[in-house]
């Protein structure tokens, strides 16, 4: 995966975008910064760790220091004449971004354990009044205030109740930067063709690697086996299209990938906990 560096060349401890291109998130990487971001408008697909995550409007994540992640906007958001225009909000900043020493003062405790959870991504309410207010406000601070705004929204953030984490407890970084680029082929590839069949000899042979070893090399970067993150894929494909359209079931599951209906229905029961009918008529 790639190393990003958001702080090192710019005057500022926090770097703060607002972004309309979501194919600049478009790649598997991690930074040492952490990543504090908003999607107020925006759908796609999240990965990070272990975890596969649909994303619509007002999407709002804490991502950790080094913990690997990627954003898939759908083809609305990323063709040459989009339909629809993302508007994101990013800020990245380091974990000692007010000084070396603030990560040892009893103050910073909370805070700590703040940045802990964001390891494994912290997921925020989405209509948060205070958490919107600070991404749409922060950009046009003074420095000094920047750090204020970003040091009371963490504190603010360690008093929510009962986070809630996307990545797994037992995920384990490897944390190797020189394979990004293979990394990234292979997600790429995953991306064209998880629609059809997606042969283990193909994929290895795109990753330069031998079929057992491309299968241990995918585990460990994310957590799955490749059956298990392309079925996660094309059941999260499934799900937008059951709550954006009433094409028929049957049809979905082919759409998505599926060449059996009734593995498609124990898929998606199994993933989601739902059938395909029961979610279809919960988010209408």
């Amino acid at each position: 995966m790639q190393r990003l560096d958001h702080t090192s060349s710019t005057f500022s401890s926090i770097a703060v975008r607002h972004d309309n291109t979501p194919q600049n998130h478009n790649v598997w990487h991690y930074h040492e910064e952490l990543e504090f971001i908003y999607i107020k408008h925006g759908k796609g697909t999240f990965f990070v760790g272990d975890c596969i995550q649909q994303f619509s409007d007002n999407f709002m994540v804490l991502i950790g220091s080094k913990t690997p992640h990627y954003w898939l906007f759908d083809e609305e958001y990323i063709k040459s004449s989009p339909s629809y225009v993302a508007d994101i909000h990013v800020v990245h900043f380091r974990p000692d971004f007010i000084g070396s020493d603030f990560l040892g003062l009893p103050e910073a405790v909370d805070v700590k354990q703040v940045y802990r959870l964001a390891k494994r991504a912290i997921l925020f309410p989405s209509s948060d009044p205070r958490l919107i207010h600070f991404f749409e406000n922060l950009s046009v601070q003074m420095p000094t205030k920047r750090l204020i705004m970003l040091l009371d929204i963490l504190d603010y953030t360690a008093t929510l109740p009962t986070p809630t984490t996307l990545v797994s407890s037992n995920y384990t970084n490897p944390q190797q930067q020189g394979d990004y680029l293979r990394m990234n082929k292979i997600l790429d590839y995953i991306r064209l063709q998880y629609k059809s069949k997606i042969q283990l000899d193909d994929i290895a042979h795109v990753a330069g690697m031998t079929p057992n070893s491309f299968c241990r090399y995918f585990k460990q970067r994310t957590g799955k086996t490749l059956i298990e993150f392309v079925n996660e894929l094309r059941i999260g494909h499934a799900c937008k299209l059951l709550a954006e359209g009433n094409a028929p079931i049957k049809e979905i599951c082919f759409e998505c990938g599926f060449h059996n209906f009734v593995s498609f229905h124990k898929m998606f029961k199994s993933i989601t906990g739902s059938t395909p009918s029961a979610y279809r008529e919960s988010v209408s």
